[in-house]
């Protein structure tokens, strides 16, 4: 089998048939590829929907489990799904039709790890596209992928099977910004990375999708998400170190970002928590950019003003990119 497609759902009953039937409206046949959908404790009608769109496809399997977040959900179809490349798509968003057969066999040909593709979100029904890849054409190591900002979204490439199960890489359960942590972790090891500059995957502005709504664990798990590959970076060779200090760099800008719409109270706890976290700062004053040193520096000094310090210097121009996702 060429591909798995792997959609976690959790309440998503208005945007699952467009997801799905985007899937199902593809140029494979029936046993190239399979379509699974993880219904993670769902408390609306979404196993209903999915249940009726498997019924009317033979290619749909349904795994019912339950809560245990996004990434308890893809690491749960990672474990159920047999083809031999894996594309996690958001049950919110949808694909490009027929665009199975031209990614596979790029795949296949290249013996790639991971294929990189373009994305685009849907402002008022019109499609934005959101950038470009690099290197299209080219065949590279992940490493070199690292020293270049590119989107850390998973849905945005599709991965051997073989290669994540075989390098033990799972995504961390139970927090937010949880791809943010799987993409380093997984083009560390990847060899062989391609990349083509087509359009394939769509992402609705849901406005009460996780990305898009005030919560203070976001922050917090950005801490965790920083740690964490701050532990995996202690063991990377020379070269990657820097690319994984301005990585931990993005994330805890991320992690200020997150912060500005919090109360006062949930600031303050932010604010208690990166102060026990202050090691991390290392990773900004080794950033690249000196903005970022400098940014490391003052956090390192100012240590009850990090929030202050990101606004400041966030009013410089070309910073105001880092208040996205990684």
């Amino acid at each position: 089998m060429d591909i798995s497609i792997v959609i976690p759902v959790y309440n998503t009953e208005l945007f699952l048939k467009k997801c799905v039937e985007s899937c199902v409206n593809q140029d494979l046949e029936d046993n190239n590829y399979e379509i699974i959908i993880v219904n993670d404790g769902s408390t609306d009608n979404s196993l209903d929907v999915v249940t009726e769109l498997a019924r009317l496809n033979s290619r749909i399997t349904i795994v019912d489990q339950e809560n245990k977040g996004l990434s308890g959900a893809r690491n749960s179809g990672l474990r159920s799904a047999k083809g031999d490349y894996i594309w996690f798509v958001d049950s919110d968003d949808w694909i490009e039709v027929n665009c199975l057969k031209k990614i596979t066999n790029l795949c296949k040909e290249n013996e790639l790890d991971i294929l990189q593709f373009c994305a685009a979100n849907i402002m008022n029904e019109t499609p934005i596209r959101r950038f470009y890849r690099r290197n299209t054409g080219e065949i590279v190591e992940g490493k070199e992928c690292l020293k270049n900002r590119f989107p850390f979204c998973a849905p945005f490439s599709i991965y051997k099977r073989e290669f994540l199960i075989n390098n033990n890489l799972w995504f961390y359960e139970g927090i937010y910004h949880e791809d943010n942590e799987f993409t380093p972790r997984v083009y560390y090891y990847a060899k062989k990375v391609g990349a083509i500059d087509d359009v394939l995957y769509y992402v609705y502005q849901n406005p009460n999708s996780i990305t898009r709504t005030v919560n203070p664990k976001k922050s917090k798990d950005c801490v965790v998400v920083m740690n964490s590959l701050d532990d995996f970076s202690k063991n990377v060779d020379e070269e990657s170190k820097m690319s994984f200090s301005n990585i931990i760099t993005s994330v805890m800008n991320v992690a200020l970002h997150d912060t500005l719409g919090l109360s006062n109270k949930d600031k303050k706890d932010f604010i208690a928590l990166l102060k026990d976290n202050t090691h991390l700062f290392r990773h900004l004053r080794k950033s690249s950019s000196w903005v970022y040193r400098i940014e490391g520096f003052l956090l390192t000094i100012f240590k009850n003003h990090p929030i202050s310090i990101y606004k400041l210097l966030n009013a410089l121009d070309y910073r105001k990119e880092k208040k996205q996702e990684v």
